[in-house]
């Protein structure tokens, strides 16, 4: 009898650390996620710059480089505080610890 209660203990160990590297895994995959949706947010950025359209920031005669480059700098931060937020809302609902 007391042979079985240990290997029930031990089941149930084995059970809880899997359980636990599973939710490990999950929260990983939140993550990635959360960093892919953000990451095609800027993606589409750079795909409106790579289109063929006309506007006032395209023209070489009124624009330089420096409004492009506040503009892919604004997009990087933009980028990056989506980030950070989509992650302090996930752990602040305790989705991720």
């Amino acid at each position: 009898m007391k042979l079985r209660e240990y290997v029930d203990d031990t089941e149930d160990y084995i059970n809880i650390m899997l359980d636990d590297k599973q939710n490990h895994l999950l929260q990983m995959g939140v993550m990635l996620t959360t960093a892919t949706l953000v990451v095609s947010a800027f993606v589409v950025v750079a795909g409106i710059f790579g289109m063929n359209i006309h506007i006032e920031l395209f023209d070489p005669d009124k624009a330089g480089m420096t409004e492009f480059l506040w503009t892919v700098g604004g997009s990087t931060a933009g980028t990056i505080f989506l980030y950070v937020v989509a992650i302090a809302w996930c752990k602040q609902k305790r989705l991720l610890e």
